[in-house]
């Protein structure tokens, strides 16, 4: 049984021990192999009692989850170019690499956890729709399933989202999950319901977020390219982008009415990009009205190491 403060001001909802699941089935991203498919909290991780409101969890230091972000410039094109170059049009080697320039204005990926049934998780989901329509950020919403039980099932609630965050927690090395939890680049999380707080937590997971791979999508092909010897996983995200509001009938949300953006429907794992260039095909659309993100992902809830829209 969850532990669950009852406080209508409280911060977070916790729970002492959300239930121990294997990947949901809804996540075709169960069939990642090797010591990448580790995705559960040890139980005593999981039993431990929550923290006390007010203590904000803690970014990792990003250079010791980076396992690819050390890149070596050797992917770079020659920047070197003689003086009576300069005034010519560009090489051919850097015309190629003009895409690379991504890097130095990488995709910003915040990731909101958080349940219909909490309420706590309002004011956060307020902060982060307004992100949406920034070009430089891809703002994901995942509706957990873990307080179904406090009298509201979540309409977009997912055992698989509950998953997802439960690898964050295990690799962010967190005491236990909470909502709303915002999680920037894999790499810093917090609460996010001021707008100060998202603004640090977006700028804790904001740096070393830079790496030497890009990604490009055209057509149905997705091309990672990166360092020789590199390996992450290469998933893809479908979101609705509409907006669409709930009105919420019972539980600690009952007779508010709450606006949902970017909420994730599912997350397919399209293989291991294992270093150089390497193509991966896209599922073909299915005509629902969803839109689709790529993710480069270090490991199982580690950092995202890139990131492009569909």
């Amino acid at each position: 049984m969850p532990m669950f403060r009852s406080k209508k001001s409280k911060d977070v909802c916790m729970p002492g021990d959300m239930p121990k699941k294997s990947m949901g089935s809804e996540m075709s991203s169960s069939s990642m192999d090797g010591d990448m498919s580790n995705t559960l909290i040890s139980d005593n991780m999981m039993g431990n009692p929550p923290m006390a409101d007010g203590m904000m969890a803690d970014s990792m230091p990003a250079d010791n989850m980076m396992a690819d972000s050390s890149m070596s410039g050797n992917m770079m094109a020659d920047s070197s170019m003689s003086d009576n170059m300069m005034g010519d049009s560009m090489s051919n080697n850097t015309m190629a690499d003009s895409s690379m320039m991504a890097m130095k204005a990488p995709l910003t990926v915040v990731e909101l956890f958080q349940s219909q049934g909490c309420s706590s998780c309002p004011p956060a989901n307020s902060n982060v729709i307004k992100l949406v329509d920034d070009p430089s950020k891809l703002v994901l919403t995942y509706e957990v399933t873990y307080w179904d039980h406090l009298g509201w099932k979540d309409t977009f609630g997912s055992s698989a989202h509950d998953d997802r965050q439960r690898q964050y927690v295990k690799v962010l090395k967190k005491r236990s999950a909470y909502t709303p939890q915002v999680i920037v680049n894999g790499r810093a999380d917090g609460v996010g319901s001021t707008s100060k707080d998202l603004e640090s937590i977006i700028t804790k997971g904001s740096k070393g977020a830079n790496s030497s791979i890009a990604v490009e999508v055209a057509n149905d092909n997705v091309k990672v390219m990166g360092q020789k010897g590199g390996k992450a996983l290469v998933l893809m995200v479908r979101y609705d982008p509409r907006t669409v509001n709930i009105a919420i009938a019972r539980g600690e949300n009952g007779g508010r009415e709450i606006p949902h953006r970017n909420v994730v429907r599912d997350v397919t794992s399209l293989g291991t990009w294992n270093g150089g260039s390497q193509n991966f095909s896209l599922p073909m659309s299915k005509g629902d009205g969803l839109e689709a993100a790529i993710l480069v992902q270090a490991s199982v809830g580690g950092p995202i190491l890139a990131a492009a829209r569909v």
